[in-house]
C-alpha cells in the first residue's frame, strides 16, 4: 500500500470512528479503554490531537515535558477534560483529507494509531467497527518493521520472538518459528502489546506464547 492508499485507510478509520463516537450513548465515553488510565473519551480526544495547528502541539509538548509517551499521554487527558464530546466528533470529522502527519513520524504511523485505538474504543465495550484486513495488514507491517526500536518504544512489549505469525483471513504473515494464527486484527493486537484476544490465537507456538506472557 502506497502513502495515498495509507492516507485514503486513515480517513476510512477517522470517519468510521467519529459515526461510532456520535452515535455513542453518553455514559460510555467515560468508561475506561482498553489503554492503561485512558477513558474512552480520552482516547478519544488523543485521536485529535494530529490535527492541531503547529503552535498549539509546541505548547502542549512546552507545557508536558519529558518526552514523547508523556506528551501523549498527558495531552490526552488535557485535550478531554477542556472538549466536550460533540467538539471530538467535529474535530475528527475535520481531519478527514487532512494528510498531515504528527511531527516526526508518517502516514503509517496515523494508520497504525488509528487502526489500534479503533481497538481500544470499541472492544471495552462489546462492540466492533470493522476494518478491512489489508489496512490491519499494512498498519502491522509497520509495526514488524520497527522491529522493537524507535516508535515501538510506545507500545507494551510483548516476546513475539520466535514465532510466526500467520494471518487466517489475509494474506499475512510475520517472523519464524512454530506458528501462531489468528485473524489480522488479533494478530495486530499481540504485536501492539494488546492482550485482550490472546485466547483466540491457535497453532503450535500459542500455548508457548501464552505461557511466555504469562496468561
Amino acid at each position: 500500500m502506497d502513502d495515498t492508499g495509507v492516507w485514503a485507510a486513515v480517513d476510512r478509520r477517522r470517519r468510521d470512528i467519529a459515526d461510532y463516537l456520535e452515535a455513542l450513548p453518553p455514559g460510555d465515553w467515560h468508561r475506561p479503554s482498553l489503554c492503561d488510565a485512558w477513558t474512552i473519551r480520552e482516547v478519544a480526544a488523543h485521536l485529535t490531537l494530529a490535527g492541531l495547528p503547529r503552535h498549539r502541539l509546541a505548547a502542549l509538548a512546552l507545557r508536558h515535558p519529558g518526552g514523547t509517551n508523556r506528551l501523549i499521554r498527558e495531552t490526552a487527558v488535557a485535550l478531554a477534560r477542556r472538549m466536550t464530546d460533540e467538539q471530538i466528533v467535529d474535530a475528527l470529522r475535520d481531519m478527514i483529507g487532512l494528510h498531515r502527519p504528527f511531527p516526526g513520524l508518517t502516514c503509517r504511523e496515523a494508520l497504525v494509531d488509528a487502526v489500534g485505538h479503533t481497538q481500544d474504543l470499541t472492544l471495552p465495550l462489546g462492540r466492533e467497527i470493522p476494518v478491512p484486513p489489508a489496512e490491519i495488514a499494512a498498519a502491522a507491517d509497520h509495526v514488524v518493521s520497527y522491529g522493537g526500536r524507535g516508535n515501538a518504544k510506545v507500545f507494551r512489549p510483548l516476546p513475539t520472538d520466535g514465532v510466526r505469525m500467520v494471518a487466517t483471513d489475509h494474506y499475512w504473515a510475520a517472523g519464524t518459528g512454530p506458528e501462531v494464527t489468528g485473524t489480522t486484527r488479533d494478530l495486530f493486537l499481540l504485536l501492539t502489546g494488546r492482550t485482550v484476544h490472546l485466547d483466540r490465537l491457535a497453532g503450535p507456538g500459542a500455548g508457548t506464547l501464552r505461557e511466555r506472557i504469562g496468561v
